[in-house]
Formats: structure tokens, C-alpha cells, sequence
């Protein structure tokens, strides 16, 4: 996580790349809460820890996207990737 941080900060990423970042992480704490459902409770530790760093991420990436623009396309690119969740 620390480098996914370190490179966003750095603008090692694009907008798409970065919303790409916190759909994956959502999307697998997603998956986990939805094996708790069917009875694995043992994943949801994981889950939380995903949850955890989707969010760290996502505190981050608004210090690097500060500009009204920015956050629009940043919560449109996060929508378009959360939508490839599956």
C-alpha cells in the first residue's frame, strides 16, 4: 500500500489508474463481505483491512486531486471502475 501511496503522491499515476487503485481494493473487501454472508466469517478481518486502505488511498488521492475539476473526474473514473467490479 505504502507504494501505491508513494506513487500517487509522486503523480506516478493517472486519474483512471489512481480511481483504479480504490475500485480494486473496494472490490475485493466487496467480495470478502459477500463470502461472510454465505458463512465464512474468517474473511472478515480481510475485508475490513481492504476497507481500511481503499479509504487511507482515497484520503490520499484528495490532497493530489484538489482541484474541482480533478475531483469530478476522479469520482467519474472511480464510478467507471467500480462498475468493473465482478
Amino acid at each position: 500500500m505504502a507504494a501505491a501511496i508513494f506513487m500517487a503522491s509522486c503523480g506516478g499515476g493517472s486519474i483512471e489508474s489512481d480511481a483504479k487503485k480504490v475500485a480494486d481494493l473496494q472490490c475485493k473487501a466487496q467480495k470478502l463481505i459477500e463470502k461472510a454472508a454465505d458463512g465464512d466469517m474468517a474473511v472478515i478481518e480481510e475485508s475490513t483491512k481492504l476497507t481500511k486502505e481503499a479509504a487511507d488511498l482515497t484520503r490520499e488521492l484528495e490532497g493530489k486531486y484538489s482541484s474541482d475539476s480533478d475531483k469530478k473526474k476522479f469520482a467519474e473514473a472511480l464510478i467507471k471502475a467500480s462498475g468493473d467490479c465482478k
